[in-house]
């Protein structure tokens, strides 16, 4: 059985921007847009985004949330997108979290938003 935060779809695309990073110092910048598709008939407020990173070293952070008590609302059948950016003090490092819905005053549903890197290029193959 499908769940209703199932329903709801994430792309998550991430850039690397080396002209600002800095690796002698530790420092790689990047930037990220998680995008989500509001399937429902109805619109829904996004009310947190709650984001965690883990850098290279285990060091756990959690990510600035905007829309903490600024609910911003995603019409039926239609996209949003979050864009942020980053210094890391690791050439890699993994975001995950949850962004929370509210679907009427009474009711919300939390989106898992799965692990994904920033990686600096041909840190991987």
């Amino acid at each position: 059985m499908v769940s209703l935060a199932d329903s709801f779809t994430l792309i998550i695309d991430t850039e690397y921007v080396e002209e600002v990073s800095v690796p002698a110092q530790h420092r790689y910048f990047f930037t990220y847009t998680i995008t989500i598709t509001n399937p429902l008939s109805q619109p829904v407020n996004i009310s947190t985004i709650q984001l965690l990173l883990t850098d290279g070293n285990g060091v756990v952070s959690e990510l600035n949330n905007p829309f903490q008590n600024n609910d911003y609302l995603i019409s039926s059948q239609q996209d949003f997108c979050y864009s942020n950016d980053i210094i890391t003090h690791s050439p890699l490092s993994i975001v995950q979290g949850k962004i929370e819905l509210k679907l009427n005053a009474s009711e919300s549903v939390n989106v898992t938003v799965e692990p994904f890197r920033l990686v600096t290029p041909n840190l991987l193959h």
